[in-house]
């Protein structure tokens, strides 16, 4: 239930289109918080947290039959309720309006975690800050009450805005403009398995198993792109959700050809053969690399329950309930053919 800690700079929550501020930098003057009933923030995702509600009723609930602010997934303080939050400051001793102030980032690390000093990411490395990249219009919304900030029309980001000589790249040609950037630059995002929703319940927060070094392959906005899955258990019952993700580590070097063309996984995928993770003298182990996503009910996981603080293997699980939330879907038949075949 809790997102992986890749996601400390991902727009989980955002929506689009900045109302006018009162003040663009620090003065004097008192600026009041505009009312709900009065700002079109008040229908942006910042401000309802509607993402959230939406992929879990869309996937989640499915397993459990309940809604998600029992499991705390609704909490107040994730919500960005008034301008305050990011742009209150104070000058000469008295309130004020800052954008320079929404700018330090402060506000972002609340809810998105602060930047590791040993990131990896060229763009963190560089010096770039959230709003180098995003827009005003995405933070504040645009009055359309939008479901997720994966739907269409949502974020307006993209690397060609800054990368302008992309054809001269034989690799981003040869894609023909259908492979997402992050799915070839993001060298892995941590994968969540076996959240347990019992333990959730009983008070116990984020009981899961990260591991690294798997990078899925999804379809989402006519784009295939890097997604991330996660795996729940409740009471005898398993889910898998997936979902589109980036979660900014991108490197300078994208993927080779060989990475994701002509591989083994692509070769198990396609049998309806692949195991993803195992359990085996008491801890549980996964695969490493890209895993093209077509149906991961087909392949072979390990789905554990607990005995008091130990995973132990579930007797005669459920079926897994899948569900491809964020507006994403599985690859086609013939896009996976595509990945079995060598590269050329």
């Amino acid at each position: 239930m809790r997102f992986p800690p890749a996601f400390r700079f991902a727009p989980l929550l955002m929506t689009l289109a900045a109302p006018p501020l009162a003040a663009q930098t620090p003065t004097p003057t008192p600026t009041p918080t505009p009312s709900p009933d009065d700002s079109f923030y008040s229908r942006s995702l910042h401000f309802t947290n509607r993402g959230i509600l939406y992929n879990y009723e869309k996937g989640l609930q499915r397993l459990t039959g309940f809604p998600a602010d029992r499991l705390g997934c609704t909490k107040a303080s994730c919500h960005v309720k008034s301008c305050d939050v990011c742009h209150r400051t104070e000058a000469n001793g008295r309130a004020v309006y800052s954008v320079a102030q929404a700018r330090t980032e402060k506000a972002c690390a609340a809810c998105h975690g602060e930047p590791d000093p040993k990131d990896t990411d060229v763009h963190v490395r560089k010096g770039l800050k959230c709003m180098d990249c995003h827009s005003a219009r995405e933070i504040h919304g645009d009055g359309t009450p939008y479901d997720s900030v994966w739907q269409q029309g949502v974020l307006g980001v993209r690397c060609e805005g800054c990368h302008k000589d992309l054809k001269k790249i034989p690799s981003h040609t040869v894609h023909s403009g259908k492979l997402d950037c992050g799915a070839c630059h993001t060298r892995e995002t941590p994968t969540c398995f076996n959240c347990h929703i019992d333990s959730r319940l009983a008070g116990v927060q984020d009981v899961s198993i990260k591991r690294e070094g798997l990078a899925f392959l999804i379809n989402h906005d006519g784009r295939v792109k890097l997604g991330n899955l996660l795996t729940y258990v409740y009471k005898n019952g398993t889910a898998i959700t997936v979902a589109p993700t980036y979660p900014h580590k991108i490197s300078k070097q994208g993927r080779t050809c060989a990475e994701c063309h002509g591989t083994r996984i692509a070769k198990d995928v396609a049998a309806s053969a692949l195991v993803l993770t195992r359990f085996e003298k008491g801890e549980l182990t996964s695969i490493t690399g890209v895993v093209p996503v077509v149906d991961p009910a087909t392949w072979k996981l390990a789905f554990l329950g607990r005995q008091g603080e130990t995973w132990v293997p579930l007797a005669n699980p459920q079926a897994p309930i899948v569900a491809f939330s964020g507006f994403s879907s599985p690859l086609t038949r013939e896009q996976l053919a595509r990945l079995v075949s060598e590269a050329r």
